[in-house]
C-alpha cells in the first residue's frame, strides 16, 4: 500500500513539472526581452505578465517570472519621483510615470492607481490656482467631475470651480483697473505735451511717444498694443487705446470712455 501512495506521488510529481521549452517560444521571449524599456517598468511588466500565459507550461517561465521581478524592482521609488514631479508643476512627466506604475502588481502600483483615481488631479487644480492659472485649473474640475468620483470628490471638484470663478472675476477687475490707471497716465502725458507745445502732436502711435518720451513709453507698452484713430487739431485730441488684452478704450479730450 506504501509503494502505490509513493508511486502516484511520483507520478504526480512528474506531471507537474515544467515541459522543455520550444524553439519558436525561446525566440519570441528573447526577441521579447530585448524590446523592453527600463524606464517603463510597468508597461514591460506587463507584457512580460501577458507572455507568461504563453509560456507558464515552460521550463522558460521561471525566466520570465525573474525578468517581471527585474521591472518590480527597477520601479522601487518611482511613485515618490513622480510625486515630487508633480509638486515642482511637471504633472504631464508625473502622470505619464503613475499611468506606467500603476500597471505594476506592488504596493507603489497601488498607490499609483490610487492617486490617479482622484487625488493627482486635485493636486494638480490646486497647484494652477495658487499660481493664477485660473482657466487650467477650471479644465482640471471640470474634467474630474466626468469622472466616476464620489460625493466628497465631487463636491472638493465643485469647490475649485466656485474658486476659480471668483479668482477669475477678481483679476479681471484688476486688470481692468489697472489699465484704465494707464489710460489716465496717458491723459495725463498729452496734457502734459499741450502745455509745453501749445498743441497736441500731428500724430501719435507707440512709435511716436517712444520718440517723444521714452521713460514714460516703457511703462505705457507694457499695458497697450496700439493707439489708434488719432485725431488732432490745435485743442481737440480723440484716439482709441487698444490693451494687450484687447480692450479697446477711447479718450476724447482726456476724458476716457470703454
Amino acid at each position: 500500500m506504501a509503494c502505490a501512495c509513493f508511486a502516484a506521488c511520483l507520478v504526480c510529481a512528474c506531471e507537474s513539472e515544467l515541459r522543455p521549452t520550444p524553439g519558436p517560444v525561446a525566440d519570441r521571449y528573447h526577441a521579447l526581452v530585448d524590446s523592453l524599456d527600463d524606464d517603463q517598468p510597468g508597461a514591460s511588466a506587463a507584457t512580460l505578465t501577458e507572455f507568461l500565459g504563453e509560456a507558464g507550461p515552460y521550463q522558460i517561465a521561471d525566466s520570465v517570472r525573474i525578468q517581471i521581478r527585474h521591472f518590480e524592482l527597477l520601479s522601487y521609488g518611482l511613485y515618490h519621483e513622480a510625486r515630487a514631479l508633480a509638486r515642482d508643476g511637471d504633472f504631464d512627466r508625473a502622470e505619464e510615470m503613475l499611468q506606467d506604475l500603476a500597471r505594476l502588481d506592488t504596493e507603489d502600483g497601488k498607490s499609483a492607481r490610487e492617486h490617479l483615481d482622484f487625488e493627482f488631479y486635485m493636486e494638480k487644480a490646486r497647484w494652477l490656482l495658487v499660481r493664477q492659472r485660473v482657466d487650467e485649473a477650471a479644465a482640471v474640475a471640470r474634467d474630474l467631475l466626468e469622472r466616476d468620483i464620489n460625493r466628497f470628490q465631487r463636491d472638493q471638484a465643485e469647490k475649485i470651480l466656485d474658486y476659480t470663478g471668483n479668482v477669475g472675476t477678481a483679476m479681471a477687475m484688476a486688470k481692468d483697473t489697472e489699465e484704465r490707471s494707464a489710460c489716465k497716465q496717458l491723459v495725463v502725458f498729452m496734457a502734459t505735451i499741450y502745455v509745453n507745445d501749445g498743441v497736441y502732436p500731428g500724430t501719435f502711435s507707440l512709435e511716436d511717444l517712444q520718440k517723444m518720451d521714452p521713460y514714460n513709453a516703457q511703462a505705457m507698452t507694457r499695458m497697450f498694443s496700439s493707439f489708434e484713430q488719432y485725431r488732432a487739431s490745435q485743442d481737440h485730441y480723440s484716439l482709441v487705446a487698444v490693451t494687450k488684452t484687447g480692450h479697446r478704450y477711447k479718450i476724447v479730450d482726456g476724458n476716457i470712455q470703454n
